[in-house]
C-alpha cells in the first residue's frame, strides 16, 4: 500500500506538471523537447502500475499529454489569415482615384484585377458541361400488364377475411415449436428424475440394515432432497448436434423460470452417497397450487462447439436423454 501511495503521488505531480507548468506549456511547441521528456516520465511510472486505481490516473495523464500535444498541429500548419477591416483599408488606399477635387473608388480596376482569377479553371474540378436549354424528356416506363388466366374456375372465390379467420381458427389450437420442445423436455425430465429417485431409494433399502439409526435417518432425508437429481450434461447435451444442445438449454431455461425445474451442482461427496458423477445436475419440481414462482433472474452461459465436444467426451455422453430431432441441418456428422 505504501508503494502504491508513493506511485499515485508521483502520478499526480506529473499531472500538475502537464497542466500548470512551463514544461507542460512547451508541449504545444513543436520545436521543444518537452513531449519526449514528459512521455518518458509517464512511461517510467507506468512500469510500476499493477492495479486499476493507478491505471486510471495513468490514463488521465496520457489524455492530457495527447490534448496538449495535438495543439502542435495549429503551429505546424501555416495558412494565410486576413483581417476584414485591414483588408478593406488596404483596398481603399490602393483603389482610391481622384478626379479633380473629388475622390472615388475605382471599381473598374478592382474588376479587372479580380477577373484574372476567374479566367482559368482550378485543377481537380469536375462539373456538368453542356447546353442548359435542353428539354429533359423523362424515360417512359411500360405499364405492367396483368396476366390473364387461360381457364376460369367455376368455384366460388374465397374472400381474404374468410381465409384469415380460417387460418386463425386452425392455428389457435396448435402449439408452437418452442412449446412442443418445452413439453418434451419437461416430460423426459420428470421421467428421468423419478427413475433416479427410484434407483437411489432401492440402493438405500439394500444397505438400510447395515446403517446406524442416525446415519439411516440422515441418508433417507438426503435421498428425499437430492434423489431426484440427474446429470445435466447427459440430459441436455446432444452429442449429435450442437444446435439442438443450445435449443435444449434454451427450452430448459423456461422451465426453470416457471419453477417446473431446477439446476444445481453435485459435489464429490454427494456423488459417492447417491451415485452418479460430480458436476451440474437438473431435477423436476412438482408444481403445487398457490405456489409462488421464484424471482426471475438472468444468467449468461458461454458455450461454443469446442466446449460442447469436450463436455460430451468428459461425461461420456453417447446419446442424450432428450430424443434427437430429425431433419436438423446442423446435426453432427458421424466419424
Amino acid at each position: 500500500d505504501e508503494e502504491r501511495r508513493v506511485l499515485r503521488r508521483k502520478q499526480h505531480l506529473l499531472q500538475h506538471k502537464i497542466v500548470a507548468s512551463e514544461t507542460g506549456a512547451q508541449l504545444e511547441d513543436p520545436n521543444a523537447d518537452a513531449f519526449e521528456e514528459i512521455r518518458g516520465e509517464n512511461n517510467e511510472l507506468f512500469e510500476a502500475v499493477r492495479y486499476i486505481r493507478e491505471a486510471v490516473v495513468d490514463g488521465e495523464n496520457l489524455q492530457l499529454i495527447s490534448e496538449r500535444t495535438a495543439r502542435q498541429v495549429d503551429k505546424l500548419v501555416q495558412v494565410p489569415r486576413y483581417d476584414s477591416v485591414r483588408f478593406v483599408d488596404k483596398l481603399r488606399k490602393k483603389l482610391s482615384a481622384k478626379s479633380g477635387s473629388n475622390t472615388y473608388f475605382d471599381w473598374r480596376t478592382l474588376g479587372r484585377e479580380a477577373g484574372v482569377c476567374f479566367n482559368s479553371v482550378p485543377c481537380r474540378v469536375a462539373f456538368l458541361n453542356g447546353p442548359v436549354d435542353v428539354v429533359y424528356v423523362p424515360k417512359e416506363r411500360k405499364k405492367r400488364e396483368k396476366r390473364v388466366l387461360e381457364e376460369e374456375s367455376d368455384e366460388e372465390e374465397e374472400q381474404p377475411e374468410e381465409l384469415d379467420q380460417k387460418k386463425q381458427k386452425a392455428d389457435g389450437d396448435k402449439l408452437s415449436a418452442v412449446e412442443r420442445n418445452m413439453a418434451i423436455v419437461n416430460k423426459v425430465l420428470n421421467q428421468k428424475s423419478n427413475e433416479a429417485y427410484a434407483q437411489a431409494f432401492e440402493a438405500f433399502k439394500e444397505e438400510e440394515d447395515t446403517l446406524e439409526p442416525e446415519e439411516r435417518k440422515r441418508k433417507k432425508k438426503k435421498i428425499k432432497a437430492k434423489g431426484y437429481e440427474i446429470d445435466a450434461v447427459q440430459h441436455l447435451f446432444n452429442p449429435k448436434s450442437f444446435t439442438q444442445t443450445v435449443e435444449n438449454i434454451f427450452h430448459f431455461s423456461f422451465l426453470v423460470k416457471k419453477g417446473s425445474a431446477g439446476i444445481a451442482a453435485r459435489s464429490e461427496k454427494e456423488a459417492k452417497e447417491l451415485g452418479g458423477v460430480p458436476g451440474p445436475v437438473v431435477r423436476a419440481h412438482a408444481s403445487k397450487d398457490g405456489q409462488k414462482h421464484p424471482v426471475p433472474t438472468q444468467a449468461i452461459v458461454s458455450l461454443n462447439m469446442r466446449d460442447w465436444r469436450d463436455m460430451c467426451k468428459a461425461f461420456e455422453v453417447t446419446e442424450s436423454d432428450i430424443p434427437h430431432r430429425k431433419g436438423s441441418k446442423h446435426a453432427g456428422k458421424k466419424k
